[in-house]
């Protein structure tokens, strides 16, 4: 991939007075785009790198991160023009300002460039000094929309905090000041942990998805405390839910091991995780194995006898919220060193800091059950209109959508909380995806097994698609953009022929920027949102791998057949290869949340 960079030598003026260095994305084949940038560039104040243009441009965009971005769109092909406007479209680039680079002022060029949403046109023989101001204007535009952003969702969740729970302020001091006092034996190890434990607090609740947060808090209790292993067990009503595990040397022997569990005990049944939700209290045992006869609990090897593994210590902490209701249960196996190295037992300084961090968690899972007890109500609502759209294919959907979107992310090299945060609207979003059927006469909806719909019905039930992208219509929120999204286009297919195809989220069709006329057929490839695309590809195979009141449930081969016989005409090719890369982990998850 060619790259041309400006080089990085001591700041200039412009930095001294607050210009930080500006990184551009050239998308260009052509030696003298990256010529004209670099004179026109101070290699003090930019940076330059270079892609190829290609069906792969927008990703690679993506993952450069860049502040501005340089498309060259000489050739007399869509191709450029189309990027722009996925640029325009996309919600990950949609707030970077675009520079178009022509051959010429051509004044046509420039009205198609600025129609898909360029900011500025320059041209081959445009003036190096005037060129960079221009730049530096963009750039401007960029951090200055990047921080208007910011502050807004700063203070949207600030809003949420406070509408939510009127955390008492005297409380959260008294339990910093808790935290201080009872992390003093080794103050510098200690003061690192209280950072990343207010971090990871900040962290969790930018989290919107239950299971996604889940899975988050697990992975931060065992990094916070070093425990090699843990589960969280979720309380629902007498019953607590074996829900989520991790265990690194079990995944350093066979693999990634299945993350989800539908196994359910009974609260106070004599287990270790039901007598703490029982009571309420933590346990903190040096080896499960050689239990006191007089303890209250007992500890179940058959895990450890089913996968060779060997459990020693064992903390489990409630899960309580600030009304003094347990949730669930929080349990870290096996502590290690800083090294790696089994430790003998949990300190107790692990235990008073995994009860402040349980503390902060439940704040997030609380906050996040709010959110997904509106999501249900939702729906219940559209499950009483289609019969098919039921709770456990919505979280079928979202649990393969995340599955598939951690193999595309898995394949660049992303990773980390802004990934976590993507695939936690990715979760609410495909679970909204069908919302839209609401609006739909469910007399249609609800036809008899082997009456085809007409014509003039199937072209009312396309209507969801729309009616469920106009629910995300106002104030819209990060999850509301992707919701809408998702809404509006899980329907497309790779090769076009999906529905409903560019048009607005009213239903009236866009123009295409070139020609002027509204475009044919549905959107196609790379067009389709990412999000849409993972969506789609989830939706179809729990739908085939289910009963529906028109079919019976396909079995395993014959979807397999399926999804392998569409790649490239219904569903994004990458998307098949990663699906099955992780067949595994999704037939572990449809077996947790069998019907």
């Amino acid at each position: 991939m060619p790259d041309g960079s400006a080089g990085g030598t001591p700041p200039s003026q412009a930095r001294r007075e607050g210009w930080d260095r500006v990184l551009v994305a050239l998308v260009s084949d052509e030696a003298w785009t990256m010529d004209l940038l670099r004179a026109a560039c101070d290699p003090q104040d930019f940076e330059v790198r270079q892609l190829p243009r290609g069906p792969d441009a927008f990703e690679r965009v993506v993952r450069m991160a860049a502040s501005v971005i340089a498309v060259d769109v000489s050739g007399g092909d869509a191709a450029p023009f189309d990027l722009l406007r996925h640029l325009q479209a996309a919600p990950e680039t949609r707030a970077l300002p675009t520079l178009a680079l022509a051959p010429t002022p051509d004044p046509l060029v420039r009205a198609a460039a600025v129609a898909v949403g360029a900011e500025d046109v320059a041209h081959r023989g445009a003036n190096p000094e005037e060129l960079q101001s221009r730049l530096r204007t963009l750039a401007r535009l960029a951090t200055s929309v990047r921080r208007d952003q910011e502050n807004e969702a700063a203070l949207q969740r600030l809003q949420v905090r406070l509408r939510e729970r009127g955390r008492d302020l005297e409380e959260a001091n008294r339990l910093l000041e808790h935290m201080r006092s009872s992390l003093q034996a080794d103050q510098h190890t200690q003061r690192s942990r209280v950072e990343g434990l207010v971090q990871v607090a900040m962290e969790l609740n930018k989290l919107q998805d239950f299971h996604v947060l889940m899975d988050r808090i697990l992975k931060e209790a065992r990094r916070l405390i070093h425990a090699d292993a843990g589960t969280i067990y979720i309380r629902e009503g007498k019953l607590l839910r074996f829900a989520y595990a991790q265990n690194d040397t079990l995944d350093r022997q066979m693999g990634d091991t299945p993350r989800f569990s539908s196994f359910l005990l009974p609260v106070g049944d004599g287990s270790i995780a039901g007598w703490v939700s029982a009571s309420g209290e933590p346990v903190n045992l040096p080896d499960a194995y050689e239990l006191d006869a007089r303890a209250p609990y007992r500890f179940d090897r058959s895990f450890d006898q089913m996968t060779g593994y060997r459990t020693r210590s064992v903390l489990a902490m409630p899960l309580r919220t600030s009304m003094g209701r347990v949730v669930g249960v929080l349990q870290v196996i096996n502590p290690l060193d800083g090294n790696g190295r089994p430790r003998q037992r949990f300190h107790d300084d692990d235990v008073t800091l995994l009860g402040h961090f349980a503390s902060m968690a439940t704040v997030a899972i609380e906050r996040t059950q709010l959110t997904e007890s509106i999501i249900s109500r939702m729906l219940r609502m559209t499950e009483t209109i289609d019969p098919d759209e039921t709770g456990k294919h919505t979280e079928k959907v979202a649990g393969m959508s995340a599955i598939l979107f951690e193999g595309w992310a898995q394949r660049r090299g992303l990773e980390g909380p802004a990934f976590e945060r993507q695939r936690d609207r990715l979760r609410i979003a495909a679970k909204l995806h069908d919302v839209g059927k609401v609006g739909i006469d469910n007399r249609i909806l609800k036809k008899p097994r082997g009456v085809p719909l007409t014509p003039e019905e199937f072209t009312e039930v396309k209507r969801h698609v729309i009616i469920g992208a106009g629910f995300f219509l106002d104030n819209p929120t990060e999850v509301d953009e992707v919701a809408r999204d998702v809404a509006l286009n899980h329907h497309e297919r790779w090769d076009g022929s999906g529905y409903p195809g560019d048009v607005d989220v009213h239903g009236n069709p866009i123009p295409d920027p070139t020609t002027g006329l509204p475009r044919t057929g549905g959107k196609k490839g790379q067009e389709i949102p990412l999000f849409a695309r993972i969506v789609g590809l989830a939706d179809v195979v729990d739908a085939l791998a289910s009963p529906r009141c028109y079919k019976p449930a396909w079995e395993e081969r014959r979807v397999l057949d399926e999804v392998r016989a569409h790649s490239g005409r219904h569903f994004d090719p990458e998307l098949v290869e990663i699906f099955f890369e992780r067949l595994d982990a999704i037939r572990e998850l449809r077996r947790a949340l069998a019907d």
